[in-house]
């Protein structure tokens, strides 16, 4: 809680610093508005349900790219990791290499594949995702200690025991921090696609801004992102903390 509140006052200060100086003109209100400026835009936004149109919008296609890449990724992963090691070392060089392409550059791509509607931006959520929540699933199933399962075995447990019991509790701290950074890398990523070519969302808001040159509007789109990036993680965490309890309990101990 402590914690919370040095955060909460830090974030003040900036915004009462940038207020000030674009009072004060130590900041060109021409390319740098102030804060109270931008936030009466925000509300008269909010207010006419613009603002919320777009996130939701953004947060589908997220939602739908991340259920996608978490139907084929967290399976594999148990597949690849425990089951098929050897199988694992025989793609993951080439799992490697895909997952450290540049996704940028793959936009062209799959607007190509899958046009530039709704399928493109989704299928490009889908592959930035997949791979941080494979890698960490197939981590997960590996930092398990062999004689947890042997101890399973010996005492009558079946497969579906093992997993449930053993497997899954062992692995799951792991893929929640896959989880984590699939979230954070898909939400980049989803604001870039919206920039690139888009009609609605938290990125078009910022391309269409600069487009009309609409400053206000501009740093709207920033704050949007930054909002609904931090909540997305705080989301994360606390569905983490919610599910991993024994975390909290060897913590206090």
């Amino acid at each position: 809680m402590k914690q919370r509140y040095v955060n909460i006052i830090v974030v003040a200060i900036f915004f009462l610093i940038w207020e000030l100086a674009a009072r004060t003109e130590v900041l060109d209100t021409q390319f740098i508005p102030a804060f109270s400026t931008v936030a009466l835009r925000m509300f008269k936004m909010a207010l006419s349900g613009e603002l919320f149109v777009h996130i939701a919008i953004s947060i589908e296609r997220m939602a739908i790219g991340f259920i996608l890449a978490t139907i084929v990724s967290v399976p594999a992963g148990f597949i690849l990791g425990g089951w098929v090691p050897k199988l694992a070392r025989f793609f993951n060089p080439l799992f490697t290499n895909f997952s450290q392409i540049n996704p940028f550059t793959l936009i062209p791509l799959f607007i190509i594949l899958f046009g530039i509607g709704e399928a493109g931006k989704v299928s490009i959520i889908f592959w930035v995702i997949l791979w941080p929540m494979l890698f960490t699933t197939m981590a997960g199933i590996n930092q398990i200690d062999p004689i947890f399962i042997k101890a399973a075995r010996s005492m009558g447990a079946n497969g579906i025991q093992i997993f449930l019991n053993v497997i899954l509790p062992g692995s799951i701290s792991r893929i929640f921090t896959g989880i984590k950074t699939a979230l954070t890398v898909g939400f980049t990523m989803l604001i870039g696609t919206e920039m690139v070519g888009s009609e609605a969302g938290i990125g078009w808001i910022v391309s269409n801004s600069q487009k009309n040159y609409d400053v206000p509007k501009l740093y709207v789109g920033i704050l949007t992102i930054a909002i609904v990036g931090a909540l997305i993680s705080v989301l994360a965490d606390n569905l983490k903390s919610s599910i991993i309890v024994w975390e909290d309990d060897l913590k206090e101990e």
